[in-house]
């Protein structure tokens, strides 16, 4: 396991705990430590009674006999910190103490049963429909559940379109706290939080485009789900995904696997409500030609796996459903030696363009869209207000978000010569995120 401080402290269910661990990571106020290739555990606090703490490595997972209920406690993060910096005050121990031995084989034995459900038995086609039959009613019971929080939000949407936007500005915190609720005890949770955002919007200059923008979105979601029984299965996924509704990565595993050789495009990271952090990582199929999407989520900012950019992994991916498939999860990888033979793009806009317009014909919500330009030109476009545009062979332009650093920094790397760079579409700026120059991979900024 790669141990650095700041991951082992992203394993506390708060930054309370975290920081009450730091106080007592120190191998001298332990009365013992020990551990094997497996686990390590230890023993603290009353010499008569002291709490028995252990972590297995596998996971990780924590336990510890203090009273404390949200766990990992500060004494399992603790410990685990004093092994990173302090392994030596570890004893080695070929078999450990029966409360640890005790705990490793009720773990084994769970983990044996979940491989057995999700991955050892093969179904026979009644089993099949009898799931996809389970799943549909599943569907059905969330969508009913919505149905009373979908109707509050259409009216009120309805509402404020016709008295205009300005009524906002006239809505306390209690109200936007209210209507946020009620959203989510309709398991709407995924609207709340764009509701949430919207105060956030309106404290910006200009903040009614945006806003409008917003609205608009969150009202075809709403007008998706009164047409729902006639749209087809994957924009109902997409419905309830949008809404709030999370897919168990055990059933997204279930099915088929795609496998290719996958590069490393790009890779973004963004703050999300708390101290929570988005990760989204692009990967390029070299056979398949898709871009894919791995998202990840952390607490506190450390992730339990990292893709360096510009590495080559191959395996498999398996997508989540979807009218417009992007995101998937990895099902079986590794990094390979390799180089990568980069065969599709678009050298043109008009091409691009019309995929985008493609997608967002499958995928109305598309957020991101993700591509190579080839053969394009970073060029300084305003000098006033410094915004930097690609154009293609055909002299048409293509805005993107890049700042002034980042900006002469992919001019300085073109040479003014056609260049290759992946990035991200948003439907009004492309962000670039990588760059191809005289068959060099190079990451941006």
């Amino acid at each position: 396991m790669n141990l650095t401080p700041q991951k082992i402290k992203s394993y506390a269910p708060d930054p309370g705990t975290a920081q009450r661990a730091v106080g007592i990571a120190h191998a001298t106020i332990w009365h013992s430590l020990e551990g094997n290739g497996r686990a390590i555990w230890g023993t603290y606090g009353y010499a008569l009674d002291p709490f028995k703490v252990s972590v297995d490595f596998e996971g990780p997972a924590f336990r510890c006999t203090c009273p404390v209920r949200r766990k990992p406690c500060k004494h399992g993060i603790a410990l685990l910190l004093v092994f990173a910096k302090n392994n030596d005050a570890f004893q080695v121990m070929t078999d450990p103490p029966e409360w640890v031995a005790n705990w490793l084989d009720k773990r084994d034995e769970r983990g044996k049963r979940k491989r057995n459900v999700t991955v050892g038995i093969k179904r026979t086609p009644a089993e099949e429909e009898a799931l996809a039959e389970k799943r549909k009613v599943n569907r059905e019971k969330r969508i009913e559940k919505m149905a009373g929080g979908l109707e509050e939000l259409e009216n009120w949407l309805t509402d404020l379109f016709r008295q205009g936007l300005a009524t906002l500005e006239n809505y306390s915190n209690e109200y936007w706290n209210g209507l946020q609720s009620r959203m989510a005890d309709a398991s709407l949770t995924g609207i709340a939080r764009r509701l949430r955002q919207l105060p956030l919007l309106m404290a910006k200059e200009d903040w009614h485009e945006p806003l409008l923008t917003e609205l608009a979105d969150i009202y075809l979601i709403v007008k998706g789900f009164s047409n729902v029984d006639n749209l087809p299965e994957s924009l109902q996924d997409d419905l309830l995904s949008l809404s709030g509704m999370n897919f168990k990565k055990a059933d997204v595993l279930e099915g088929p696997g795609v496998a290719d050789f996958w590069l490393v495009a790009g890779q973004t990271e963004s703050q999300e409500e708390g101290n929570l952090t988005a990760r989204r990582t692009w990967l390029v199929g070299e056979k398949t030609r898709q871009n894919v999407l791995v998202l990840d989520f952390a607490w506190g900012g450390a992730f339990d796996a990292s893709y360096k950019l510009g590495t080559v992994l191959h395996g498999e991916v398996v997508f989540y459903p979807s009218a417009f498939p992007q995101r998937v999860l990895l099902k079986k990888f590794s990094p390979v030696d390799r180089p990568f033979d980069l065969h599709h793009g678009y050298t043109t806009f008009s091409a691009f363009a019309n995929d985008y317009a493609r997608a967002v014909g499958q995928l109305p919500w598309l957020s991101h869209f993700s591509a190579f330009l080839k053969e394009v030109v970073p060029v300084l476009n305003s000098p006033r207000d410094g915004n930097f545009v690609f154009v293609d062979k055909e002299g048409r332009q293509l805005p993107t978000s890049a700042e002034e650093k980042l900006g002469w920094k992919m001019v300085a790397m073109s040479g003014g010569r056609p260049s290759s760079f992946f990035g991200v579409w948003d439907g009004k700026m492309f962000q670039p995120l990588s760059a191809v120059v005289k068959g060099q991979f190079r990451p941006l900024p």
